[in-house]
Order: C-alpha cells, then sequence, then structure tokens
C-alpha cells in the first residue's frame, strides 16, 4: 500500500505542506466564523503551511498517519458551544477532501498547458495529494490528540481538555509508530478504500 522510494517519500512531504495549508486554515477558520477569536490571535488563520505543520505529524503523515499542529478552540466562545466542535472537525476533513476534488477537476485543464515533464510532475503531486489527503481527513476524525478529532472528546467532556494536553505528546509518538509500523494503515484500509472510491475513482 505504501511505496518508500524516495521519489514517493518526497511528493508525500510535498502533499503533507499543501494539506497543511488547507486543513489548518479550514479548522481555523471555521473556529473564528463560529465566533472564537483564539485562533486568529494565535495567528492560525492563515493559509501559510509552515504555521500548521507538526513535525512528527507531518512525518508520520508520509506513511499515512498525519496530523497538523493542534489548533486551540474554545467551545464557551463558540455559537452553538460544544456543538461547534464537531462542526470544527468536520469542516476540516471536508475542506482537506473538497481540495482534491478541485485539484482533480482542475488537472485535464492545467496539465496540457505544462511541457511534458512538468506536466508527468504535476500529475504525479496531484495523485499524491488525493491519496494523502484522504488518509489524513480520515484519520482526523478520530477523537485522539493531537488529532484534529480531539476536539469531539471535548465537545463530549469538557472535563478532559487538561488531560488531553498532558497526553498529547504520548499519543503523537504512539500515532506515529502505529503510523510507521504500517498497522495504522491496515486498521483503516477498508474505510480508505470506500474514500478512495468515492472521491478518486479507484
Amino acid at each position: 500500500m505504501i511505496d518508500y522510494t524516495l521519489q514517493q517519500f518526497v511528493l508525500r512531504l510535498l502533499a503533507m505542506v499543501f494539506i497543511a495549508a488547507i486543513h489548518g486554515f479550514a479548522v481555523a477558520g471555521t473556529a473564528c466564523a463560529l465566533g472564537d477569536p483564539g485562533p486568529r490571535y494565535d495567528g492560525r488563520l492563515t493559509a501559510n503551511p509552515f504555521t500548521h505543520l507538526d513535525l512528527l505529524g507531518t512525518l508520520a503523515g508520509v506513511f499515512s498517519l498525519g496530523w497538523i499542529r493542534p489548533i486551540a478552540i474554545d467551545p464557551a466562545q463558540l455559537r452553538f458551544g460544544r456543538a461547534g466542535l464537531v462542526l470544527v472537525v468536520l469542516a476540516g476533513a471536508a475542506a482537506t477532501l473538497a481540495s482534491v476534488v478541485i485539484l482533480r477537476l482542475a488537472r485535464p485543464h492545467l496539465l496540457p498547458l505544462l511541457p511534458d515533464t512538468t506536466s508527468a510532475l504535476a500529475f504525479a503531486v496531484i495523485e499524491t495529494i488525493g491519496e494523502v489527503s484522504i488518509w489524513l481527513a480520515l484519520v482526523n476524525v478520530l477523537p485522539l490528540p493531537p488529532l484534529t478529532g480531539a476536539h469531539l472528546l471535548v465537545a463530549l467532556a469538557p472535563g478532559v481538555r487538561d488531560a488531553l494536553r498532558r497526553v498529547q505528546p504520548y499519543v503523537a509518538v504512539a500515532l506515529a509508530g502505529l503510523a510507521v509500523s504500517g498497522l495504522a494503515a491496515r486498521a483503516l484500509a477498508p474505510a480508505y478504500a470506500v474514500l478512495a472510491r468515492t472521491i478518486l475513482g479507484d
């Protein structure tokens, strides 16, 4: 399922940079739109990928299970309270998947305009972004820190916020281990296949 060649490693790193910008901006933007100015004050309301990239999450994303640097959101500030956290998580996943659809729709119009070598590279980058985006959207609805889906736990039990912050580094290391070992990809392969067939037509 995962190609460990240097070319694919680089392509997946590039994909993670692109996806971090989309996912991070969508999460921060939705939180701000729902009434929490915190992400704006924290400098997260931006499409600059380097503001959102998490080193461990980016490297793990090369092996399927990636995440961005967590975005702090105060449910008390959200228009719909804790239910707003659910909307934030869904918006992050939806924007990530929507970017794949847009790129694939644009591809047949873009590639003929490029020289052959550049066109082949652009095709490979778009394909890789599609695959990695589906993994990231799928993984980040899981209610685990440091994933975006951790906000779902806070929506259900607000009292766990501080505990989640404390265990976040340890869970991140465990998730990275699952990603590198391939166990995460195997466990989530059926769900990935459904999304891939729907979005990529694979």
